[in-house]
């Protein structure tokens, strides 16, 4: 599927049983693409920092999960940018996450890391194909886990499919499990689901959880 913009908002239609099921097939056709390119790694990609020194994207961030918003030459928004300072924070806890910027545009862009030009980096160039900023999910390995995955705002869901991809886990598969533990009432329906909001958000779900979902052209 071309992923076109869409927002999905799982507080709609929670009042007809038929309407829940046909939302949650929507989000599940915007997360089905998340696990393109899975498998491909990145590690030999160059990186280049603001200061001009590169270094290939295994050695920035070995043994680390990385959440990689590529940015073309559209910026992030103000609100992108505060969603995006949310997420670190709620993930600061967690010393084996980082986040990084990448940025493939045109123009010149300070204080921001830059894709390289050697042969593997021209590679991972061509399946990137980005109008709006764009996040990815690295794995620890160096594979692509979420190609074109959730983005900062897209509430509890990219918390979610991050918290997974620390074990490993591709993003497809971790939203559409976070999507099938949803009722219609806006409620988790496990145990296991509560814990893990409780534990990662510091607080019990609300009556009704107030979730998103997006995808990026």
């Amino acid at each position: 599927m071309k992923k076109t913009t869409y927002l999905f908002i799982f507080t709609l239609c929670v009042l007809c049983s038929s309407c829940t099921m046909m939302v949650k097939g929507i989000a599940k056709l915007l997360v089905k693409d998340y696990n393109d390119y899975t498998g491909t790694h990145i590690s030999d990609v160059k990186i280049i920092d603001a200061e001009g020194r590169g270094q290939s994207f295994g050695n920035l961030y070995k043994g680390k999960t990385v959440y990689l918003y590529v940015l073309g030459n559209k910026k992030l928004s103000t609100h992108q940018e505060k969603s995006y300072q949310q997420l670190k924070e709620r993930f600061a806890k967690y010393p084996d996450v980082v986040f990084s910027n990448l940025y493939v545009g045109s123009d010149t862009l300070s204080n921001t890391n830059r894709l390289g030009d050697d042969a593997s980096s021209a590679e991972f160039r061509k399946i990137l194909s980005i109008s709006d900023p764009a996040p990815f999910i690295i794995g620890k390995d160096g594979a692509i886990l979420a190609y074109k995955g959730p983005k900062p705002d897209d509430k509890i869901i990219v918390d979610y499919v991050l918290y997974q991809a620390m074990k490993g886990e591709d993003g497809t598969k971790s939203a559409k499990r976070f999507i099938r533990a949803v009722n219609g009432n806006d409620q988790f329906k496990s145990p296991k689901f509560i814990e893990w909001y409780t534990l990662h958000f510091g607080k019990t779900p609300d009556h009704k959880l107030n979730m998103s979902l997006s995808s990026t052209n």
